[in-house]
């Protein structure tokens, strides 16, 4: 009977060990992993960026023996789908939209002249595109810039946080988020839907919107609660640091203004 208690105990620790062995091996297998995709995003690649702004109709050819456009390194995780990786790419084209200072420079933004501009902005899948006009301090005094993420600040009268009408005493203006880490991928940027050459890039230019005009990947019902608030509501808008993690407020009003 010992020798059986024995030998059923040597089992035990035995499994115990192998478990224990597969368990290590599992783990550094997902380090491992973890390490090997960190590595991946954090690896240098090279893009093109722009130099300075580039106007809307000015052609690949011109921005690049300009020095408009110019090649840097930047970490693959930043780099967007669709960036080009030579100046061949966009060489007889012209640029579709306005493309900023720093800005990557992705295939989609020059286009063939004469033709129709298509697919011109990163829109995800799952998401569409809507513009709204703000200008000055309430668009962050012109600093926001395709790529970045803002914040939607509204101000509306006589409404509760719940958007329920206040009357007497309490009635007054409430100011409150009402969208976070929205995608900026389109800033004061008119699409080019006509040939366009270098000789009438000039008139392109003259003929692009205002700086205030943010256009923003969004999902459809953000698209309802933007244009709601776009006609509706004063907005304001804030410019976000990278990975900046939601706001909870009250909002503000008179009666909570100074607490």
């Amino acid at each position: 009977m010992a020798a059986v208690s024995m030998s059923r105990r040597t089992i035990a620790l035995i499994l115990a060990v192998a478990l224990a062995a597969l368990a290590t091996v599992a783990l550094i297998s997902y380090v491992h992993g973890i390490e090997r995709r960190t590595e991946e995003q954090a690896t240098p690649v090279t893009v093109f960026v722009a130099k300075q702004d580039i106007a809307p109709g000015v052609s690949g050819d011109t921005a690049a023996s300009q020095g408009l456009i110019t090649q840097t390194i930047a970490p693959a995780k930043v780099v967007p789908a669709g960036a080009i990786t030579s100046l061949q790419q966009v060489s007889g084209k012209i640029a579709a939209v306005q493309i900023y200072k720093d800005e990557i420079i992705v295939g989609q933004r020059f286009v063939t002249p004469g033709v129709s501009a298509t697919h011109v902005l990163p829109i995800p899948p799952g998401k569409q595109a809507v513009s709204v006009a703000v200008a000055g301090a309430p668009a962050v005094g012109g600093f926001v810039q395709p790529g970045d993420q803002v914040s939607l600040i509204v101000q509306t009268t006589n409404r509760s946080s719940n958007g329920t009408v206040v009357t007497g005493g309490k009635a007054g203006p409430i100011v409150k988020y009402l969208m976070q880490n929205l995608d900026v991928i389109a800033v004061g940027a008119q699409v080019v839907t006509t040939a366009a050459t270098p000789a009438n890039a000039n008139a392109q230019q003259q003929a692009q919107q205002p700086a205030g005009i943010f256009t923003f990947a969004v999902t459809p019902q953000q698209a309802e609660q933007l244009v709601f608030a776009a006609l509706d509501t004063t907005l304001y808008f804030t410019l976000l640091p990278e990975k900046s993690p939601t706001a909870k407020t009250n909002g503000r009003t008179f009666a909570n203004l100074f607490s």
